[in-house]
């Protein structure tokens, strides 16, 4: 079967840009076209607001471990064992380390294990996914992680609705020059390289494709309900992702959204925004899981918006923080009470860093991405 899809906010995104004269620009350091005139239709952070928690990415960091309640996307109509579907907990793509470890298969629990909270609101079974530590990178010296606060997303209009369901998005900022470490992202988003069907390295690596997710910097995911597609490995779609790593510093506890890093290569005094598609806040089309997506993102069934430019934080500040950190807010609706447990073991092997070479190409290339797969 072919599987074709067109990420195609990016070029809405440079349609847009076209369109609007320079002289009507209000935030000259701002490259989004919501910074020109706000007034566009489209113009809502429909995924929630950006928040530059660089300066608390260590409380952010994924933990190794993910429950994912399999009630959420019991009724996709993929999640069946082959050939009617792609799989079900257990059958995740993996390919071994460089050093011949395996990543552990998902295993179905009727409840959490001991120690680790249940996401927010859920109940099991859960697919209880495992991961090796080189899955998540940390965040790199001189980078910014920014979260995406699914626990924030705006109501919106009747024509821009704030987010419900699946999306697909591109970041962008002020300089072409930047790019997303491959696996500095929350387990509850994917690119390119999180797909283990379409990225055959071994473990966490990802050879083919790093450069392209590097400079693309698009992501796909749900603000609402949780999907697993095993076919594509261990990552899946979700609002909320385990942080932490069990231990009385860092107890595990629930983020309700998504981080995605960004190494802006030396520049200062930068701006991010995102052009995504969605599905809103009302809309009758069914929230299914379709391998990268989901017709009910897709205008005019699904909706478009850009959001605003945010100012990355300055990281020479004490805090790191420039008003756009983490906030009461976002802890009380993120953060669940957790009962320290055991560290989960490293069974990774150290991999050698990603090249960060590419040329600005890549990222128009990214743009319009079509993504095929036959099986």
């Amino acid at each position: 079967m072919i599987r074709a899809r067109i990420v195609a906010a990016g070029a809405a995104v440079l349609t847009a840009l076209v369109a609007v004269p320079a002289a009507a620009q209000t935030s000259p350091q701002g490259t989004s076209p919501c910074d020109y005139s706000a007034q566009f239709p489209q113009c809502l952070d429909a995924l929630g607001p950006l928040r530059d928690v660089s300066a608390e990415a260590a409380a952010y960091q994924a933990a190794t471990v993910q429950l994912v309640p399999i009630g959420d996307y019991a009724s996709d109509p993929e999640d069946a064992p082959p050939p009617l579907g792609a799989g079900v907990c257990g059958g995740e793509t993996t390919h071994p380390a460089a050093d011949g470890s395996a990543p552990p298969q998902g295993q179905v629990v009727q409840a959490p294990p001991k120690g680790i909270p249940a996401p927010p609101g859920t109940h099991g079974p859960y697919c209880l996914l495992s991961y090796l530590s080189t899955d998540f990178s940390p965040l790199c010296s001189g980078c910014h992680r920014l979260l995406v606060d699914f626990a924030s997303i705006p109501a919106g209009t009747s024509t821009t609705p704030g987010a419900d369901g699946h999306w697909a998005a591109r970041f962008s900022s002020t300089t072409l020059n930047v790019t997303s470490p491959f696996n500095g992202h929350s387990p509850n988003v994917k690119n390119l390289c999180s797909d283990k069907f379409f990225n055959p390295s071994p473990g966490s690596d990802c050879a083919p494709y790093a450069q392209i997710d590097g400079y693309g910097f698009e992501y796909e995911g749900d603000s609402s309900i949780y999907h697993h597609y095993p076919l594509e490995g261990r990552y899946y779609n979700g609002p909320a992702y385990l942080a932490g790593d069990g231990s009385h510093k860092h107890p595990y506890h629930w983020v309700t959204g998504a981080y995605v890093d960004l190494d802006p290569q030396g520049n200062a005094g930068l701006t991010v925004w995102y052009g995504v598609g969605y599905r809103g806040i009302g809309d009758t089309t069914p929230d299914t899981d379709q391998s990268y997506g989901c017709l009910c993102e897709v205008p005019p069934v699904g909706h478009s918006a850009f959001s605003p430019s945010y100012p990355l934080a300055d990281l020479s500040a004490p805090s790191g923080g420039n008003g756009h950190g983490a906030g009461p807010d976002v802890v009380a609706e993120s953060v669940s009470n957790a009962t320290p447990a055991t560290v989960l073991p490293n069974t990774s092997a150290p991999l050698a860093p990603a090249s960060l070479a590419g040329v600005a190409a890549l990222a128009l290339l990214a743009a319009l991405r079509l993504r095929r797969r036959t099986r």
